[in-house]
């Protein structure tokens, strides 16, 4: 049994009280102000607290008057061990919705100080912590005895259970069976996964001892493989050790970051994915292409709450592209005892284990049957069942979605909140953020270089980057998240909601939306009438994706700054194609060249040399200025899509990008430059007769 003790009163008093009880435990990590507590050795800021998952710890200390952070807190109530203490320090529980926590900081938004930030979610939270006396022991600074320390660190002992044992007979197995039959292992905290994939590749490099053998192990962060490491290492005699390696001359377990595994394709005779949902959808798809010995290991209620989204869109690429995976889930704790009362609070107080409605209510549903409407952050706080469906869609929806954003949503300044019921349940939702309107003064700070306000991502993007001062003067509703229920998708739900959004929006110049640029997800935003204004020149860590601004104006001010933003970013997304852009792939960059109000028709003198050229008469470079005109032509006009994939990725990119001739034969698994040249003659001929 793990227990969970709140120290509740003055920031000095708790502290000296939380030094009394910890006195016979030593090695207590404290989560809190480093310069608060500079007489001890192991303070962490909350900031720094994810650096503590997949160890183990007999007690922490987790200091609210710096702060609570919630991410932090959920990250470390994972760490705490059988017979292990976790302290939190509050104010006086019915002061601590009143309380100016310092991290409001995070939740403000311009103009809006922490002073008037609202504390609904401490509202929500020490309710709970007051009503749950089975999972929590409360300690207040008015109690008139004092408790004896805390007793010493009981020694613990962990034993395999029969469903980690299956599990590494699993993973064993996808080294010797059939190849592409990918493993993927879910579990939530404490149930020994990462610890199986450790016992695992412990087992199959002493198998091949006198083999050439190699494990990679891959993950969000090296410090996610620690257990891994640190159970493998025990059962591999002579093995060298070094920073994320183990190894011999010929064998090995190493750790490779997922986009350096991807650069360096490093030779495996089997791949470990671990904390596989923080993983961008994308490189996962890349490695299970690459590599043909997978195993998918991810937590299903995890610090990050992410994997049931990753479960329920992977499965989509592994039945396409794997068909015969297989999936194991571990259900029995390892590092604690069965039922838990802390991890059952800790999932219920951050909505970890929040589900949507039952996907039987919407057997009979028809989208006019849908009822839309705003929904106030002090009614979510106020109805359970409600917050609880909405966070279960958003979690589904969105492999980041964190405790954090469950403080978002209830306290955040600028949040609205659109839901969509049937029957009464949660069929979908939209979070959006109101942004921009600043005043003079703060405009010309921005602008100067001064000020950047937390939040406002969409005024200050089209002003920093896009040479739109005037953006930060709109006002804009930017759409954060859009969830629908699994039973009722792809049936216009997400779209009615995106229509009443624009049409019930008062005092909104513009919606807006920003995301990871996938093919999909930008054909959704088109065909709802929002236009690209902006892509990001890198891929985000979190997507693997270009960031992409879509604007869809609802004034006469929100069309004029469309029509300037949309102008230069037509003007320049040609250019950026040949520079920071050159690995932009092609069913991205197709759809958001396509304008045919910026699509002229192509001059006589310049068709003639392009049929030249398309009848072998005329080299690639005697045409190229006219070649880059049929391309933008093309793309702008739509016509591009008369070109199957194969030959738009070779047209486009060898004209737009300037991608080489070898590398677009080795790419495109043509046969050298004659056969990239005669297909780029077809392109053009294909293209010319519709020009």
């Amino acid at each position: 049994m793990r227990h969970f003790l709140i120290v509740a009163g003055s920031a000095a008093w708790c502290r000296k009280r939380a030094a009394q009880l910890l006195e016979n435990r030593p090695g207590t990590v404290w989560i809190g102000d480093v310069a608060e507590q500079q007489q001890l050795k192991q303070v962490i800021p909350a900031g720094r607290a994810k650096q503590l998952l997949g160890q183990e710890f007999h007690s922490i200390l987790f200091d609210a008057h710096c702060g609570f952070d919630a991410d932090a807190f959920a990250a470390v109530s994972g760490t705490i061990n059988n017979h292990g203490y976790l302290l939190l320090l509050t104010p006086p529980l019915h002061q601590w919705p009143d309380f100016e926590d310092p991290d409001y900081q995070r939740l403000c938004v311009w103009p809006v100080t922490a002073d008037k930030t609202n504390g609904r979610f401490l509202q929500r939270l020490s309710s709970m912590f007051l009503h749950t006396p089975s999972a929590v022991e409360v300690l207040t600074q008015d109690e008139s005895h004092e408790s004896a320390p805390l007793p010493s660190p009981a020694t613990c002992i962990t034993t395999s259970t029969a469903d980690q044992q299956q599990a590494i007979d699993a993973i064993v197995h996808v080294a010797s069976g059939h190849r592409s039959r990918p493993l993927v292992i879910t579990a939530d905290r404490g149930r020994g996964k990462s610890a199986a994939l450790g016992l695992a590749a412990a087992i199959l490099l002493n198998k091949h001892e006198h083999d050439n053998y190699h494990i990679v192990v891959t993950a969000p962060a090296m410090s996610a493989v620690a257990t891994l490491f640190q159970h493998a290492a025990p059962e591999l005699p002579g093995f060298n050790s070094d920073a994320g390696k183990l190894f011999t001359r010929d064998r090995s377990l190493r750790f490779v970051a997922p986009d350096q595994l991807l650069k360096q394709h490093k030779i495996a005779a089997i791949l470990f994915v671990d904390e596989a949902a923080a993983i961008p959808a994308p490189l996962l798809e890349a490695l299970l292409r690459r590599y043909k010995r997978i195993v998918f290991s991810t937590t299903v209620h995890g610090y990050e709450g992410s994997g049931r989204g990753f479960a329920t869109r992977f499965r989509d690429t592994l039945d396409r592209l794997t068909p015969q995976w297989r999936e194991l889930q571990l259900s029995t704790p390892i590092r604690w005892g069965q039922n838990d009362s802390l991890e059952r609070l800790t999932f219920d107080a951050f909505l970890m284990n929040a589900e949507p409605a039952d996907e039987n209510t919407f057997a009979n549903f028809t989208p006019d049957q849908l009822e839309i409407s705003r929904i106030t952050q002090e009614t979510l706080l106020q109805d359970e069942q409600t917050l609880r469906q909405i966070f279960g869609l958003l979690v589904l929806a969105h492999y980041r979605t964190r405790p954090f954003d469950l403080r978002y949503l209830l306290d955040g300044a600028n949040v609205e909140v659109l839901v969509g019921r049937y029957r009464g349940e949660v069929a979908a939702v939209t979070v959006a953020l109101r942004e921009g309107g600043f005043d003079d003064d703060m405009m010309s700070l921005i602008l100067s270089g001064e000020r950047r306000p937390r939040g406002h991502l969409a005024p200050q993007t089209l002003a920093l980057h896009c040479a739109q001062p005037q953006a930060l003067q709109h006002n804009f509703l930017r759409i954060m998240r859009i969830a629908v229920h699994p039973a009722i998708r792809r049936k216009g739900v997400a779209s009615a909601l995106l229509k009443e959004l624009g049409s019930s929006a008062e005092g909104i110049d513009t919606l807006c939306s920003s995301y990871g640029a996938s093919s999909d997800l930008l054909a959704f935003w088109r065909k709802n009438s929002f236009q690209p204004v902006r892509i990001g020149l890198t891929r985000e860590a979190s997507s693997g994706c270009h960031s992409l601004l879509m604007l869809h104006p609802l004034t006469d001010n929100g069309r004029q700054l469309l029509h300037q933003a949309q102008g230069r970013f037509l003007k320049q997304l040609p250019l950026l194609l040949t520079d920071s852009l050159k690995k932009l792939e092609c069913r991205i960059f197709l759809p958001l060249l396509q304008n045919a109000k910026h699509s002229h028709d192509i001059p006589s003198e310049s068709r003639e040399l392009l049929r030249r050229f398309a009848a072998a008469q005329l080299p690639f470079d005697a045409v190229f200025p006219e070649l880059v005109e049929l391309a933008i032509w093309a793309a702008r006009s739509g016509n591009a899509a008369r070109l199957n994939g194969r030959q738009q990725d070779l047209f486009f990119s060898r004209v737009l990008q300037r991608e080489a001739i070898q590398s677009l034969a080795t790419r495109l698994q043509l046969a050298g430059k004659r056969e990239v040249q005669r297909s780029l003659q077809c392109a053009v001929q294909e293209l010319m007769t519709l020009g």
